[in-house]
Order: structure tokens, then C-alpha cells, then sequence
């Protein structure tokens, strides 16, 4: 399952998250949280100390590569296996929450 939230700035969007985060984990799912915002606070509403996300190591452009499509179009695809995106990149929340930073 994938979820994406977006909306205007200031409407929630990082508190929604938050609580989806939290809910699918206690329900025992394993959540991939990805915080794309400039102002990466996503992991403050994870319980993530500040320190801790300061030291996060946020996922690089490297991590995709262009592939060709039919009719000559083009996609983005992950140049490496999406565990090895999080091992590499992730910050551990919980037993089933993996919090990922692109901060753009």
C-alpha cells in the first residue's frame, strides 16, 4: 500500500501523516514514513528527538536512475533495492516505523 498527502501549507498535512504513521504501525503493519518537505518536521510528530534528526542522513537524487520506456518516454526507478534505501538512509522510530528524508 502506498498513501501520499498533500495539500496547502498549514492544512495538516504532517499531522495526518503522523497519525496514519502511528495507526497502520499499531495495527502491525511496517510503515517507510518519507518526509519531502523543506521543513522536514515529520519526524517530530514520530517522536523522533530533534538531535536525531538533525544527524539523519537524507536520501540523495543518486538513489534513482532514468529508464526508457516504449514511445521514447522516460520514468525514474530506483538504482538500488528499497531495503537498501531504507538501511542506508532510514531513521529506525519504532520496531515497524522507518522514518525517510528527502529534504528538497
Amino acid at each position: 500500500m502506498k498513501i501520499a498527502i498533500a495539500g496547502k501549507g498549514g492544512s495538516g498535512k504532517t499531522t495526518i501523516a503522523g497519525i496514519l504513521t502511528r495507526l497502520l504501525a499499531e495495527r502491525g503493519q511496517s510503515v517507510w514514513a518519507i518526509d519531502a518537505d523543506s521543513n522536514p518536521n515529520f519526524g517530530v510528530t514520530l517522536g523522533v528527538a530533534p538531535d536525531t534528526m538533525k544527524a539523519a542522513k537524507p536520501m540523495p537524487p543518486s538513489i534513482l536512475k532514468e529508464v526508457a520506456l516504449e514511445g521514447g518516454k522516460t520514468a525514474m526507478q530506483l538504482a538500488m533495492p528499497a531495503r537498501q534505501v531504507a538501511q542506508e538512509f532510514g531513521t529506525r522510530v519504532s520496531d515497524r516505523v522507518t522514518l525517510l528524508g528527502m529534504h528538497t
